[in-house]
């Protein structure tokens, strides 16, 4: 499902609430999982902050959508939201975020050819570099960064693009710190850390790997990281080769 040359961070990680005060109606819609309707009550308030959620809300659902089509045309439909919020309010983080989900949504649903075509690697490291510019301490910011830089250097090489493993690792790191009990980015720590395959970075990701699975889950979004988080336990203790599957299928 998930193609080897995708430019895919995680995208998982991004479901925020940064800069609150989207409207609550959509924020409800989003918390249970009913996403297009949070992105419609979220476009009907409009403003920066709710084009921002609504982007949130179908970049949420392009990532558990099994069909990589309608996951392009639905990530396609989060980047237009975060083009809006960007176009409202510069300064908002979230826009800038989402708009870089948006991106590597598609990228991780298409050929590796047509992906880096697309030039989506450059376009989403252009959509982070302004939000760590906006807000250098942002654990949202840091994590997609972090994911963005092992993602690329471990399918592409690192330096590729502008890749650097390190400065992933350490900005994961930094991350989990800032906000220790946040599943989306303990889980995308996990599966990136462990993806790469230094051993000497397998250990975080095991411990990662074991604090999503003992959080307590918050949304919808949560509860299905959870599940994926236990699929990809499962898959470390059967064998290397069940691992490497789901690494392959999800990263």
């Amino acid at each position: 499902m998930r193609l080897i040359y995708s430019f895919v961070f995680f995208i998982a990680v991004q479901f925020s609430l940064v800069h609150a005060e989207p409207d609550s109606g959509a924020l409800d819609k989003f918390f249970v999982g009913d996403y297009e309707q949070s992105a419609a009550l979220a476009e009907g308030v409009g403003g920066a902050k709710n084009f921002a959620l609504a982007a949130r809300a179908l970049n949420a659902s392009a990532y558990l959508e099994n069909d990589d089509k309608t996951a392009r045309k639905i990530a396609k439909r989060a980047r237009e939201f975060a083009k809006l919020a960007i176009e409202a309010d510069e300064a908002l983080v979230e826009g800038h975020l989402q708009y870089a989900i948006a991106i590597a949504q598609r990228a991780s649903r298409m050929s590796g050819f047509r992906a880096f075509l697309s030039g989506s690697a450059g376009k989403a490291r252009d959509a982070l570099d302004a939000a760590l510019v906006l807000e250098p301490d942002n654990a949202w910011a840091l994590s997609s960064s972090a994911a963005w830089h092992l993602g690329v250097a471990r399918l592409a090489g690192d330096g590729r693009f502008g890749s650097d493993a390190e400065l992933g690792h350490q900005q994961f790191l930094a991350a989990q710190r800032l906000d220790p009990e946040n599943i989306s980015i303990a889980y995308e720590a996990a599966l990136r850390l462990i993806a790469y395959g230094r051993e000497d970075w397998r250990e975080a990701g095991i411990a990662a790997l074991a604090a999503t699975l003992e959080m307590q889950p918050a949304t919808h979004f949560d509860r299905a990281l959870q599940e994926r988080a236990a699929a990809f336990d499962a898959a470390i203790d059967e064998s290397a080769d069940a691992e490497r599957a789901f690494i392959e299928g999800w990263s």
